[in-house]
């Protein structure tokens, strides 16, 4: 019985260390504050964008705001994701525009067509105090792919506080146009 405790024991001090071990291991690494993206890190050629074959132009609703309590604002902030969901091929993004509640153009997010490898993001922030955009914002996303290449998960969530309450939701991008070369 004696032998069976020491080896009980020693084996609770074995674990305890390892446990120790990994704990220490383990780091919390909080999230990143948000940074527009640098995006000369995605710059497509654009020899490769001339033989591209599929082409959409996607409508992504956004909300800079929303009504509540009889008609009182609601400040939503809100973040553009466009994901390249394919697993070999990149997407090229082409163009990113900001509409607000009238359709007239507030912000055109690129100068030149961007590139996403496979499982690549892109994110852009319209902040909760930039209301240009209205309660019917919404971005209009154009890409070009390979024709094999899968559709990109675009989509807006958007994120907003009164008080102790908060909200969040998300829209997905819609095809509004398909072309080819």
């Amino acid at each position: 019985l004696g032998a069976l405790t020491l080896i009980f024991i020693g084996s609770a001090v074995y674990l305890d260390n390892r446990f120790s071990q990994v704990q220490n291991q383990l780091e919390y690494v909080p999230p990143r504050s948000y940074q527009p993206p640098d995006l000369k890190k995605y710059q497509a050629d654009k020899a490769d964008l001339e033989k591209l074959t599929r082409r959409q132009s996607l409508y992504v609703p956004c909300y800079s705001h929303i009504y509540y309590h009889g008609g009182a604002p609601l400040l939503l902030e809100t973040t553009l994701s466009i994901r390249n969901i394919d697993r070999e091929q990149p997407v090229f993004i082409t163009a990113i525009n900001y509409h607000d509640t009238d359709g007239k153009l507030v912000k055109t997010y690129l100068d030149q067509p961007v590139s996403l490898t496979p499982f690549q993001t892109l994110e852009f922030l319209v902040e909760e105090k930039d209301s240009t955009g209205g309660s019917g914002a919404n971005f209009l996303v154009s890409w070009a792919g390979d024709e094999s290449v899968n559709q990109p998960q675009v989509e807006t969530v958007m994120i907003g506080t009164s008080g102790p309450r908060a909200i969040a939701f998300s829209r997905s991008a819609t095809v509004i146009s398909t072309g080819e070369n």
